[in-house]
């Protein structure tokens, strides 16, 4: 899957979901199922938690940082900004 589609995943999720855990969850077996991969309740319950550390941590400058450190290019990274603008 390339970064255009997750993008449009990413973006037609309905912030609400985002407020509950179980709207967290059901977000994070959505997009598996999309990207064709099976979760276990207990992985999914692991990134709920992940989720929820990084709304409270983590913001747009600092998620971009890791990603670059990742080996995101530059130019991938500006198309991120422009998607999301």
């Amino acid at each position: 899957m390339d970064i255009g589609s997750l993008l449009n995943i990413v973006k037609s999720i309905p912030k609400e979901k985002l407020r509950t855990d179980a709207g967290i969850k059901e977000v994070i077996r959505e997009m598996a199922r999309k990207s064709g991969k099976k979760l276990t309740e207990q992985e999914v319950n692991g990134y709920a938690a992940q989720f929820r550390q990084m709304q409270k941590t983590e913001n747009v400058g600092s998620l971009l940082n890791k990603l670059s450190k990742k080996g995101v290019t530059a130019k991938d990274l500006e198309n991120i900004k422009k998607r999301f603008r």
